[in-house]
Order: structure tokens, then C-alpha cells, then sequence
């Protein structure tokens, strides 16, 4: 069995409307989430998140978008089943459907619905073996985004925001990290030094094309991606067993050796913001640094105290994003009898980098306006999650963006004003609603 125990990855925080304590922060291959009942070497997990998000104030313009995504997995152990030791095959498949809010009716790109994807439909988002050896190595192989496995926490997706959940800001988009539910062909290598200390490592091939619609994530082709994307983590983590105040610190690496687009120029190697052509693809590769911690500072039986902070900043090729950062708390157990509730914080700066804001500025002069957005874009969110019933939490929530960024509002000639965005998210976790 591994040395850690681990959480499988699923629908965002689960871990917490299965009534699991949020600051437990074990480590898994792709965020937070409650295993279900495990049968004869079967584990069946089915989940539905929705996400519902209006802003009153501010923006382009108001209004209320809805988002949801389905989650089926299945996981498979083969020692139970066929007798291979330590070995476990894992599958999983979403649905995502719905309309984003930022982009509708703010005009920016950092999503208020975590449950959004650009492109609607199923899709396979996982399909990978893991054999454990008895010395704390790990070998995992097959179709995975970077995500489920780097740079990752259970407290993340106690939010709604895209700006933490499932991924903080800024890898993706600068990176080009495949991020659930886009997955790729890819191997992981990890090593678990003892029951806190671990480092792991991993390939994953960059293929852009594979994100289209009518992929479905099935879509297996060898040799046609244009890079290939290596994430390398160390970490030390503790739970409830071995540490009456748990924690988990983390620093990482990415390196993809496609060098992406230019955020300013265009393929003729003038400025992309004035012209209107497509980006320049640029040379070299693209290279982030990442840190998180969480921290317990209270904790009494299932009740605690949990803070956090991120951090990312882009050290490769020229990118949009030079940096993100955010920090905030999760506190498990709010009033009496409301052990399972949450009341969760945090607040959050993206740094657009000055090429990016340079081609913001070029459109807008391009379509009669004048003035720079702001670098940076400051979002807050306060949500309290209410644990109704086992497997079913509802999570209202408050988000303000300041400096909302306009990339996709292109033909916006001023700022865009500040925006106050009132959310509702739901979380149906039926393995634990149901007794599976």
C-alpha cells in the first residue's frame, strides 16, 4: 500500500461535503475529493458540480450565467481483482456544458465558474495504471493532465472562482499545462521518502489540438504533439494521523519546450494589437516556478483552522501572466451543530506582464480608445459551504473583481468597471448521498 493516503481525484473540495476535514491535505493524482465505497476492487464515483454566477455591479454589462459538470470514475484495484500486487488502473469521463459569466457579460478571462470549459461536451479525462512498489516508488502511465498530479491542494477548490480552483492561476494559461479535463498521454515518477517527504516528476506530451471540439479526449495519436511539458515537485505534507496540526508545502517547476505564442507580436513581427493577425510563435521554451503551503493553526476534533497562500511567476519565454499570488483561510466547523460547514476566504492578484497589456492597449487604440488596463487584476471571494446532507452541499459565495482584464471584451475602448459577482454553487457527491 502507498505510504500516504491519498484522495482520488474528482468533483473540486468533495473531500469536504463527504464530511472529511478539509486541512487534511493528502497528496493525489488531481485535487480533493472523497473515494467511494470500495466493493470486490471497485471503487464508483458520480459526481455533478454546479455553478451559478450573476453581477449585479459592474462588468461590460449584468447578468446571471449557469455552468455544471457530470463526473463518472472508476477505479480499479488489480490486486483485489486479479492478484497484480500494488497495481490499480483508473478511468475517469466528464460532461461540462454551460456559459461563462466573465466572458459574457465582464469581459474578462479569469473565470467566476470553475465548472466552465471552452468546450462543451464529454470528454475522457483520465485513463491511467499506477503500479506502487514496496520502497515508496511509484510509476503511473497512460492518458493524465498536469494538474491531477502538480500544484494542487484540497483547500483550492473550497472556492468557486477559476482564480484557485482546481489550479491557481497563471500555469495554465502561460504554461499551457494540460489542466483537467484535458488530458494527453504522459508518466509520472514519484517517490515517497517517508510518511512527509515526497518528490515526483513526470512527462506529459503538449498538443494543443487535442483541446478542440469532437476530441472528446479520444484522441490517441503518438508524435503529432509540438512539445512536451516536465513538471518536478517536492513536497512534505502531514495529516490528522501524524500531526495534530497538518500542513503541506510545496515548490515546483514546469518546463515546456514549446515556446508558445508572443503576447505582442504577430506572425509578420509586427504588433499583433494593431494589425489583427494571428500571434508569432516564439522560439525557446516556456518555464514557471510555483510554492504553496497550507497550514492548520487550530484544530479541534472535526472543527480547524486552516491557512494558505500561492504564489507562480513565469521565468521562461514571454507570456501573459509574469506572476499570480493569493492567500486566505478555511475554517472547518462554523457555528454549533455545523461541524462540516466551511467559511472560506481568499484574496488574489494576477500580474498581466507588460507585452500583454501593451497588445490590450494596441486593440484599443485600434478601436478608438486611448489607455493601458491595469497589470494587475485583484479578485476576492467569501463562500460558506453548507453541508445539507451527506454528499450534498450548497456553497454561496461573494467574488469583486478590481480591474477586471479585457481580453474578451476586444472592442472595449475604456476600463472595464470593477465587478461584484454573487455566486451559488452546488456540489452532489452521489457515492456518499447514496451509500456506494
Amino acid at each position: 500500500m502507498s505510504r500516504i493516503s491519498r484522495y482520488t481525484h474528482g468533483a473540486l473540495a468533495l473531500c469536504i461535503a463527504a464530511g472529511l476535514s478539509a486541512p487534511a491535505f493528502a497528496q493525489d493524482e488531481g485535487g480533493a475529493k472523497a473515494p467511494g465505497k470500495v466493493r470486490d476492487g471497485i471503487d464508483l464515483t458520480l459526481d455533478f458540480v454546479g455553478n451559478v454566477a450573476s453581477n449585479p455591479v459592474g462588468g461590460v454589462e449584468q447578468g446571471t450565467e449557469g455552468s455544471y459538470w457530470v463526473m463518472a470514475q472508476s477505479k480499479f484495484d488489480l490486486d483485489k481483482l486479479f492478484g497484480v500486487h500494488n497495481t490499480d488502473v483508473d478511468l475517469q469521463w466528464a460532461w461540462f456544458a454551460g456559459r461563462n459569466l466573465a466572458r459574457e457579460k465582464i469581459g474578462s478571462s479569469i473565470s467566476a465558474q470553475q465548472t466552465w470549459r471552452p468546450v462543451a461536451g464529454g470528454r475522457l479525462t483520465r485513463m491511467t495504471i499506477r503500479h506502487r512498489f514496496d520502497n515508496g516508488l511509484s510509476i503511473t502511465a497512460g492518458r493524465a493532465p498536469v494538474n491531477s498530479y502538480f500544484n494542487n491542494s484540497p483547500l483550492n477548490c473550497v472556492f468557486m472562482s477559476n482564480a484557485m480552483c482546481l489550479t491557481p492561476y497563471g500555469a495554465i494559461t502561460d504554461l499551457g499545462i494540460t489542466a483537467y479535463p484535458n488530458s494527453s498521454w504522459a508518466a509520472i515518477v514519484r517517490y515517497d521518502v517517508n510518511d512527509r517527504w515526497y518528490a515526483q516528476t513526470g512527462a506529459f506530451d503538449y498538443n494543443n489540438d487535442l483541446n478542440k471540439a469532437g476530441k472528446n479526449g479520444l484522441d490517441f495519436s503518438f508524435g503529432d504533439g509540438t512539445g512536451t511539458i516536465v513538471p518536478f515537485e517536492v513536497g512534505y505534507q502531514t495529516n490528522a494521523k501524524n500531526d495534530p496540526l497538518p500542513r503541506a508545502y510545496r515548490v515546483g517547476v514546469y518546463h515546456n519546450s514549446d515556446g508558445g505564442k508572443s503576447p505582442y507580436w504577430d506572425i509578420n513581427g509586427n504588433p499583433a494589437g494593431l494589425t489583427g493577425k494571428a500571434f508569432a510563435n516564439q522560439d525557446g521554451s516556456r518555464v514557471g516556478w510555483y510554492a504553496m503551503a497550507d497550514q492548520t493553526v487550530w484544530k479541534e476534533g472535526p472543527r480547524s483552522l486552516a491557512l494558505f497562500a500561492r504564489y507562480y511567476v513565469n521565468t521562461g519565454n514571454d507570456a501573459p501572466i509574469d506572476y499570480f499570488a493569493s492567500a486566505g483561510f478555511v475554517k472547518t466547523g462554523t457555528f454549533a451543530g455545523r461541524d462540516r460547514d466551511t467559511l472560506a476566504m481568499f484574496v488574489s492578484n494576477t500580474h498581466f506582464s507588460d507585452s500583454q497589456q501593451a497588445y490590450l492597449r494596441d486593440r484599443r487604440i485600434r478601436n478608438g480608445g486611448t489607455g493601458t488596463p491595469d497589470n494587475n487584476e485583484i479578485i476576492a471571494e467569501l463562500s460558506y459551504g453548507w453541508a445539507v446532507h451527506r454528499g450534498i452541499r450548497l456553497m454561496p459565495n461573494l467574488q469583486y473583481i478590481v480591474h477586471p482584464d479585457p481580453i474578451y471584451a476586444p472592442t472595449r475602448t475604456t476600463d472595464i468597471p470593477d465587478a461584484l459577482v454573487v455566486g451559488l454553487r452546488v456540489d452532489v457527491h452521489f457515492a456518499q448521498l447514496l451509500g456506494w
